[in-house]
Protein backbone atom coordinates (compact mmCIF):
# COMPACT_ATOMS: atom_id res chain seq x y z
CA UNK A 1 0.00 0.00 0.00
CA UNK A 2 2.77 2.38 0.91
CA UNK A 3 4.40 1.91 -2.53
CA UNK A 4 1.08 2.67 -4.21
CA UNK A 5 0.73 5.88 -2.24
CA UNK A 6 4.18 7.05 -3.33
CA UNK A 7 3.38 6.19 -6.92
CA UNK A 8 0.02 7.94 -6.69
CA UNK A 9 1.58 11.07 -5.18
CA UNK A 10 4.21 11.14 -7.93
CA UNK A 11 1.57 10.70 -10.62
CA UNK A 12 -0.57 13.50 -9.20
CA UNK A 13 2.46 15.81 -8.95
CA UNK A 14 3.58 15.13 -12.53
CA UNK A 15 0.01 15.43 -13.80
CA UNK A 16 -0.38 18.80 -12.12
CA UNK A 17 2.92 20.28 -13.37
CA UNK A 18 3.18 18.80 -16.88
CA UNK A 19 0.23 20.60 -18.48
CA UNK A 20 1.44 23.97 -17.19
CA UNK A 21 4.99 23.57 -18.48
CA UNK A 22 3.91 21.99 -21.77
CA UNK A 23 1.56 24.86 -22.57
CA UNK A 24 3.68 27.74 -21.32
CA UNK A 25 4.92 30.06 -24.07
CA UNK A 26 8.60 29.67 -24.91
CA UNK A 27 9.67 33.18 -23.91
CA UNK A 28 13.35 32.19 -23.97
CA UNK A 29 13.14 31.04 -27.57
CA UNK A 30 11.54 34.33 -28.63
CA UNK A 31 14.37 36.28 -26.98
CA UNK A 32 17.00 34.07 -28.63
CA UNK A 33 15.31 34.30 -32.02
CA UNK A 34 15.24 38.12 -31.82
CA UNK A 35 18.95 38.07 -30.95
CA UNK A 36 19.72 35.87 -33.98
CA UNK A 37 17.61 38.12 -36.25
CA UNK A 38 19.59 41.14 -35.00
CA UNK A 39 22.91 39.39 -35.79
CA UNK A 40 21.72 38.55 -39.32
CA UNK A 41 20.52 42.10 -39.93
CA UNK A 42 23.75 43.58 -38.53
CA UNK A 43 25.77 41.20 -40.71
CA UNK A 44 24.30 42.90 -43.79
CA UNK A 45 23.16 46.31 -42.51
CA UNK A 46 26.59 47.30 -41.15
CA UNK A 47 27.36 48.57 -44.65
CA UNK A 48 24.94 51.51 -44.29
CA UNK A 49 27.53 53.35 -42.16
CA UNK A 50 30.46 51.08 -43.06
CA UNK A 51 30.64 50.16 -39.38
CA UNK A 52 33.23 47.38 -39.54
CA UNK A 53 33.05 46.90 -35.76
CA UNK A 54 29.36 46.05 -36.14
CA UNK A 55 30.15 43.60 -38.95
CA UNK A 56 33.02 41.90 -37.13
CA UNK A 57 30.89 41.53 -33.97
CA UNK A 58 28.47 39.31 -35.89
CA UNK A 59 30.95 36.50 -36.43
CA UNK A 60 33.46 34.33 -34.67
CA UNK A 61 36.91 35.88 -34.75
CA UNK A 62 38.76 32.60 -34.94
CA UNK A 63 39.97 30.12 -37.53
CA UNK A 64 36.61 28.29 -37.45
CA UNK A 65 34.80 30.96 -39.52
CA UNK A 66 33.79 29.59 -42.92
CA UNK A 67 31.98 31.38 -45.74
CA UNK A 68 30.95 30.47 -49.26
CA UNK A 69 30.50 33.64 -51.27
CA UNK A 70 28.86 33.86 -54.69
CA UNK A 71 32.08 33.09 -56.53
CA UNK A 72 34.47 30.26 -55.71
CA UNK A 73 37.46 32.64 -55.53
CA UNK A 74 35.90 34.30 -52.48
CA UNK A 75 35.62 31.28 -50.19
CA UNK A 76 36.66 32.41 -46.68
CA UNK A 77 38.42 30.21 -44.13
CA UNK A 78 39.06 31.97 -40.83
CA UNK A 79 38.42 35.45 -39.49
CA UNK A 80 41.85 36.73 -40.55
CA UNK A 81 41.08 35.89 -44.17
CA UNK A 82 37.65 37.50 -43.85
CA UNK A 83 39.12 40.69 -42.39
CA UNK A 84 41.54 40.92 -45.32
CA UNK A 85 38.71 40.21 -47.82
CA UNK A 86 36.52 42.93 -46.28
CA UNK A 87 39.09 45.68 -46.93
CA UNK A 88 37.63 46.08 -50.42
CA UNK A 89 34.39 47.36 -48.88
CA UNK A 90 36.19 50.42 -47.51
CA UNK A 91 36.17 51.87 -51.04
CA UNK A 92 34.20 55.14 -50.72
CA UNK A 93 32.87 54.70 -54.27
CA UNK A 94 30.88 51.64 -53.15
CA UNK A 95 27.88 52.70 -51.06
CA UNK A 96 24.98 50.99 -49.29
CA UNK A 97 21.63 51.28 -51.08
CA UNK A 98 19.47 49.04 -48.87
CA UNK A 99 18.85 45.43 -47.99
CA UNK A 100 15.92 43.19 -47.23
CA UNK A 101 15.87 39.73 -45.67
CA UNK A 102 12.75 37.69 -46.43
CA UNK A 103 11.51 34.13 -46.05
CA UNK A 104 13.71 33.77 -42.95
CA UNK A 105 13.59 30.43 -41.13
CA UNK A 106 15.47 30.08 -37.84
CA UNK A 107 16.00 26.83 -35.94
CA UNK A 108 17.77 25.99 -32.68
CA UNK A 109 19.54 22.90 -31.40
CA UNK A 110 17.98 21.09 -28.46
CA UNK A 111 20.73 22.43 -26.22
CA UNK A 112 19.90 25.96 -27.41
CA UNK A 113 23.49 26.97 -28.17
CA UNK A 114 23.44 26.44 -31.97
CA UNK A 115 21.12 28.04 -34.51
CA UNK A 116 20.86 27.59 -38.25
CA UNK A 117 18.91 29.74 -40.68
CA UNK A 118 17.83 30.12 -44.28
CA UNK A 119 16.52 33.24 -45.98
CA UNK A 120 16.41 35.21 -49.18
CA UNK A 121 18.62 38.30 -49.18
CA UNK A 122 18.17 41.31 -51.40
CA UNK A 123 21.41 43.30 -51.04
CA UNK A 124 21.68 46.67 -52.78
CA UNK A 125 24.70 48.88 -53.45
CA UNK A 126 25.69 51.81 -55.59
CA UNK A 127 29.09 51.97 -57.30
CA UNK A 128 30.41 55.40 -58.26
CA UNK A 129 27.62 57.42 -59.86
CA UNK A 130 25.90 54.41 -61.46
CA UNK A 131 22.31 53.58 -60.47
CA UNK A 132 21.95 51.42 -57.35
CA UNK A 133 21.63 47.68 -58.08
CA UNK A 134 20.41 44.76 -56.01
CA UNK A 135 21.32 41.09 -56.04
CA UNK A 136 18.91 38.51 -54.67
CA UNK A 137 20.65 35.48 -53.16
CA UNK A 138 19.93 32.58 -50.90
CA UNK A 139 21.44 33.30 -47.48
CA UNK A 140 22.08 30.41 -45.08
CA UNK A 141 24.34 29.79 -42.13
CA UNK A 142 25.04 28.55 -38.64
CA UNK A 143 25.47 30.56 -35.44
CA UNK A 144 26.76 29.51 -32.03
CA UNK A 145 26.08 31.16 -28.73
CA UNK A 146 29.49 31.99 -27.27
CA UNK A 147 30.12 33.97 -24.12
CA UNK A 148 26.43 34.90 -24.01
CA UNK A 149 26.14 36.22 -27.59
CA UNK A 150 25.29 34.74 -30.97
CA UNK A 151 28.01 34.73 -33.64
CA UNK A 152 28.09 33.40 -37.18
CA UNK A 153 30.48 30.48 -37.65
CA UNK A 154 29.35 29.44 -41.13
CA UNK A 155 27.67 31.46 -43.86
CA UNK A 156 26.68 30.69 -47.44
CA UNK A 157 25.40 32.90 -50.26
CA UNK A 158 24.19 31.26 -53.45
CA UNK A 159 22.12 31.90 -56.55
CA UNK A 160 19.34 29.52 -57.56
CA UNK A 161 20.37 27.44 -60.59
CA UNK A 162 17.79 29.14 -62.80
CA UNK A 163 19.49 32.49 -62.11
CA UNK A 164 23.01 31.35 -62.95
CA UNK A 165 24.45 32.31 -66.35
CA UNK A 166 27.82 33.30 -67.76
CA UNK A 167 26.83 36.92 -67.21
CA UNK A 168 25.04 36.25 -63.89
CA UNK A 169 25.89 39.67 -62.47
CA UNK A 170 24.08 41.42 -65.32
CA UNK A 171 21.14 39.02 -65.37
CA UNK A 172 20.47 39.03 -61.62
CA UNK A 173 21.10 42.71 -60.90
CA UNK A 174 17.99 44.84 -60.65
CA UNK A 175 17.18 48.26 -59.24
CA UNK A 176 16.29 48.45 -55.52
CA UNK A 177 12.58 48.41 -54.67
CA UNK A 178 10.97 51.79 -54.15
CA UNK A 179 10.13 52.62 -50.50
CA UNK A 180 6.44 52.24 -49.76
Amino acid sequence: MRCLNRWTRGFVLVSAVLPVTACAPDVGRDVEERAVVRVLDDNIGWFRDKDFGRLFATMTNGPDLFMYQLDSASTIRGFGQFKKYSEGWRNPEVRYAGHRITDRQIHFSRAGDVSWFSAMLEDCAQVKDRPARCFTTRYTGVLEKRDGRWVLVQQHFSLPADMVATDWAVRTAHPPPQPQ
